[in-house]
């Protein structure tokens, strides 16, 4: 049946198939069976309907995982995470792929001169880069922390690879605090913050961050342009946070001039 099924459907539908083989093989134990069987049964459909198929499933042109990362699929990839999570290195299948593929579009993300052009537009593509996976992970994925933590250290790794990062980054805030945030709530203005502090964590070099930082808050103060004084210490805080006193006291000394 699974030979049949891998030769004439996609990578969605194959799984509906094998989950739908699944829960009925479990139903006709509670039916018909002693309740020891359970185990001996799911494990022959375990082993022939996803363990044996794993890799063909997962790289299966135009609908396999890659495909799946790529149209927000949640379903399709919330069913391969509970199918795959029933087989020994079934998930660590899924992360494989999924972490090589983070990576390689977010390398080409960071390297591309077209995009270099815009900080603003750079730091946002990364922002809903970052929203995206993160979607991905809490809807499909069970909010599962080793997926986390390969989304993690696949966006430390790419983010770094462009040494004008921590430029951008503080180019994006400073967009933000002169005119971005207009009108923007008090709630929605945290959490634009907490997202900069999210690709701030990632930068290895913090301190060339920290040097633009204090540029442009300078520039901000002297000129009058900041939006909301608030929005400045709420993120001094952050910092001060993340880093302790000595990353944030000059900011501090300025904010306070």
């Amino acid at each position: 049946e699974s030979q049949k099924f891998i030769e004439c459907c996609d990578c969605g539908e194959y799984l509906k198939k094998a989950e739908r083989r699944l829960n009925e093989e479990m139903e006709r134990v509670t039916h018909y069976l002693d309740a020891q069987s359970e185990t001996k049964i799911t494990n022959v459909v375990e082993k022939e309907m996803i363990a044996n198929h794993m890799v063909r499933l997962i790289q299966m042109e135009n609908s396999g995982l890659v495909n799946m990362l790529l149209d927000d699929k949640y379903e399709d990839l919330g069913r391969m995470y509970v199918l795959f999570r029933r087989v020994q290195d079934g998930l660590l299948k899924i992360r494989e792929v999924m972490t090589s593929h983070i990576r390689e579009t977010g390398k080409q993300l960071v390297t591309d001169p077209e995009r270099l052009k815009d900080p603003v537009e750079f730091v946002q593509r990364l922002l809903d880069e970052k929203d995206k996976y993160d979607n991905i992970i809490t809807l499909s994925f069970n909010n599962d922390k080793t997926f986390q933590n390969a989304l993690n250290s696949s966006f430390e790794y790419f983010i770094n690879l462009n040494a004008r990062s921590p430029e951008f980054i503080s180019l994006f805030v400073d967009e933000k605090l002169r005119k971005g945030l207009k009108g923007v709530s008090e709630e929605d203005v945290e959490i634009i913050l907490d997202k900069v502090m999210m690709l701030f964590r990632y930068l290895q070099e913090k301190d060339v961050f920290e040097k633009y930082y204090k540029q442009h808050l300078a520039k901000r103060l002297l000129s009058g342009k900041t939006v909301s004084d608030d929005a400045e210490r709420s993120l001094i805080v952050k910092l001060k946070t993340e880093c302790g006193y000595q990353f944030t006291s000059k900011l501090e000394g300025m904010f306070t001039d």
